[in-house]
């Protein structure tokens, strides 16, 4: 009789753990499939906010290539030397 109380007492221990074992993994499958989410996530924000920073570059490029080129009329004003304007608004 002790025995097989001892067996029954082994198959409970194994069935807990066994149900241990297999929440652990799960929560484990579930934290992956939500990190991945996440990194989904900040990767599309990411890629917006560089869009954003690249078209703010180009606008800054062009302002300064304007000064620019305004530039080199006014010093070529001063100095005598006339510069044909290169866009139709004469700047």
């Amino acid at each position: 009789m002790k025995q097989n109380d001892r067996m029954k007492e082994w198959r409970q221990t194994i069935v807990v753990i066994c149900t241990v074992v297999l929440t652990v993994a799960a929560l484990a499958a579930f934290m992956q499939f939500e990190l991945a989410a996440i990194r989904a996530d900040m990767n599309a924000q990411i890629t917006g906010i560089r869009a954003d920073m690249n078209a703010q570059l180009t606008a800054i490029r062009e302002q300064l290539n304007s000064v620019d080129r305004r530039t080199s009329r006014i010093e070529g004003h001063l100095f005598g030397i006339e510069i044909p304007a290169d866009r139709a608004d004469g700047v």
